[in-house]
């Protein structure tokens, strides 16, 4: 299933700003007036020629307003004169800079990575204060997982140190960023840098909530207990619903196991907090609870009663899981109809508030999703019961709101289509999948199936379905060679699960795959079956190496967790634990799954985020990556 997405080309913002644009048609991308104000209207120019999007026919633009933090997402409205597109952007003027990135269906062209930057300026034309120290913070946190930014903590740093010799007024906005990037670049001075930080806040009469929160979370973090309790007493008794409160109170929720336990801290956690952006979250991990334990009665109770205060998602969530595991369909197919039923509502008049980091346009699209996947559940279970003509529908409404870019609802799509005769509607829609690459490894047959069917036997079939095969494999190498990078690959030292330690440099001359993960992550684990695949395709391969790097995990015994995981799963990975998490810092993580293709030479070659599809278009894709530097 779709777990998430990324990756892309580049060019120097900088310059360009000061150029006059609309006027030079090599112009990758400029802004009028070229020195715009916070409150102003701007028109954005993006010529598409010589980026990865070009020649692709409707292009999106999604602009990020910023100050110390992300504030507003827009969706740009786009209008074009041959490859030139052009919009109108109304800036908040609260806003100390834009960060823009434009895209056409799932590519994206974020300026290879570093975002298409508007600084705003003042009456003097320079840059406002605070404009610099707000990209660094989206490079350190928010445009890493919002725009896919390089997550170059080493810039970061240098643009708050040039920014808070300019203009030191604002470094208390950005504290909490700043002593972020430091204790990742240089945490031997962590300490002592963070200690003079804290110095001006620390001194203040009357503090406010946030100010209390700073001040008790990194004087804790450098282990000055005293002033960390001092504040933490001070801000518990000002501010007694604080989110450092609701964070601990929540954790305490999430290593509770006995689901009745687990009811009764969030009873008494949304009587405390009402509003807090935890609650559903929690009553998500309720639902969860009780499915873990096998209690679907009361997880259908539990849904039933609850149905507007969860997410959409939770309701495919569990009742997925029950169809894989074949338990009690009839409760199954309740909880997926209350499913359906939520997610209609949601898309049409949605409860929830948007979130921050979304686009209009991005929010309707996760709304669809997820009620794609309910109808996708609902169709798994009537096709079960033998309620092809039914299931038929279902699954073609999901299908038409995933675009087609989902396999398996692809394939069980196809599946429908044969099953109620309509082999000739099979026969374009499954040649369509595969020639997109949104298909399974079943599609062949089911397309054999399909065309045997409507022409009588199988004479010329071969010669018919390579041709879709062939454009899938070709638009699968074009896309990738598209995303081919060419970075010094930084070594490493770990210990794997046996003891012994492990370099990069112990493989060179191979090609290696990096696959960084934790056990807590939902995309990982759903990406592994896959990767499982890969592994044992490749495993008498001797120029090919595998390595799985645990890290970012929660617990406090790592190594036992992560062979628990890999034992219990029977996973042939060689694991290799990031204990302190060094090795995903020096490789700009940002979101995992993150996996790298490693050259013979020690050069990054391709690098991606996050998982969609199936295992078949995984083990494709990563095969065809290994091709493509050997």
């Amino acid at each position: 299933m779709k777990t998430v997405l990324k990756l892309f080309t580049f060019i120097s913002i900088i310059s360009l700003i000061s150029c006059s644009p609309g006027r030079s048609p090599e112009l990758k991308f400029s802004v009028e007036p070229i020195n715009p104000k916070p409150g102003d209207e701007i028109l954005i120019y993006y010529n598409q020629d010589s980026t990865n999007l070009s020649g692709l026919e409707k292009i999106e633009c999604i602009a990020y307003q910023y100050n110390s933090d992300l504030f507003k997402v827009n969706d740009v409205s786009l209008n074009h004169s041959g490859s030139i597109w052009s919009g109108n952007l109304k800036i908040d003027k609260e806003a100390y800079g834009i960060i823009l990135k434009f895209k056409s269906d799932d590519e994206t062209d974020n300026n290879n990575k570093s975002g298409y930057v508007v600084y705003l300026t003042g009456e003097d034309d320079k840059k406002i204060a605070g404009s610099d120290a707000g990209y660094a913070a989206a490079i350190n946190r928010w445009g890493a997982f919002y725009l896919d930014l390089d997550r170059d903590r080493e810039k970061a740093l240098s643009l708050f140190n040039e920014e808070f010799e300019k203009n030191p007024q604002v470094k208390e906005q950005f504290l909490n960023s700043y002593f972020e990037v430091v204790s990742s670049v240089e945490p031997e001075k962590k300490n002592e840098i963070i200690m003079t930080g804290l110095e001006n806040p620390a001194k203040k009469n009357s503090l406010n909530e946030k100010e209390l929160e700073l001040l008790t979370t990194w004087y804790k973090k450098i282990g000055d207990t005293t002033k960390s309790g001092k504040f933490s007493e001070e801000l518990n008794s000002r501010f007694p619903q604080n989110k450092l409160i609701q964070s601990d109170l929540y954790v305490q929720f999430r290593n509770e196991k006995d689901v009745k336990i687990k009811l009764e801290l969030l009873k008494k956690f949304e009587a405390e907090f009402p509003g807090s952006e935890y609650t559903s979250v929690m009553y998500d991990l309720v639902a969860n609870a009780y499915r873990d334990v096998g209690n679907y009665s009361d997880a259908y109770n539990f849904l039933n009663s609850n149905k507007d205060k969860m997410s959409v998602y939770r309701f495919y969530a569990v009742a997925d899981r029950m169809i894989d595991e074949n338990k009690q369909p009839d409760i199954a197919e309740k909880i997926a109809l209350l499913g359906v039923k939520r997610g209609r509502s949601e898309l049409a008049i949605p409860s929830e508030r948007k979130p921050d980091y979304y686009s209009d346009n991005e929010w309707k699209k996760e709304r669809e999703y997820y009620l794609a996947l309910n109808l996708f559940t609902y169709g798994k279970i009537l096709y079960n019961l033998e309620k092809k003509s039914e299931c038929l529908p279902v699954i073609e409404e999901a299908v038409r709101l995933t675009e087609s870019k989902d396999g398996e609802m692809n394939e069980l799509y196809s599946k429908a289509l044969i099953e109620n005769g309509k082999y000739e509607k099979a026969m374009d829609e499954i040649s369509s999948f595969i020639k997109s690459g949104n298909s399974t490894a079943s599609m062949k047959s089911l397309l054999k199936e399909a065309y045997l069917n409507k022409n009588g036997s199988e004479e010329g079939f071969d010669n018919y379905i390579a041709n879709y095969e062939n454009a899938a494999k070709e638009k699968l190498v074009e896309e990738l060679k598209s995303k081919m990078i060419f970075e010094s690959a930084p070594d490493f030292t770990l210990s794997d699960l046996n003891g012994k330690q492990v370099s990069l440099a112990n493989y060179k001359g191979k090609i290696v795959v990096l696959d960084f993960w934790a056990t807590w992550c939902g995309p990982c684990l759903a990406s592994f079956p896959g990767m499982k695949d890969a592994v044992e395709k490749f495993k008498n391969d001797n120029k090919v190496s595998f390595l799985f790097i645990d890290s970012w995990e929660r617990v406090d015994n790592k190594e036992s967790n992560a062979r628990q995981f890999i034992e219990k799963n029977n996973y042939p990975f060689h694991v290799l634990l990031d204990d302190k998490n060094e090795v995903i810092e020096k490789y700009k993580v940002s979101g995992i799954p993150t996996k790298f293709v490693v050259d013979a030479g020690g050069n990054i070659r391709f690098m991606n985020v996050g998982f969609e599809g199936t295992s078949d278009q995984l083990v494709e894709e990563i095969s065809s990556m290994i091709s493509l530097v050997q």
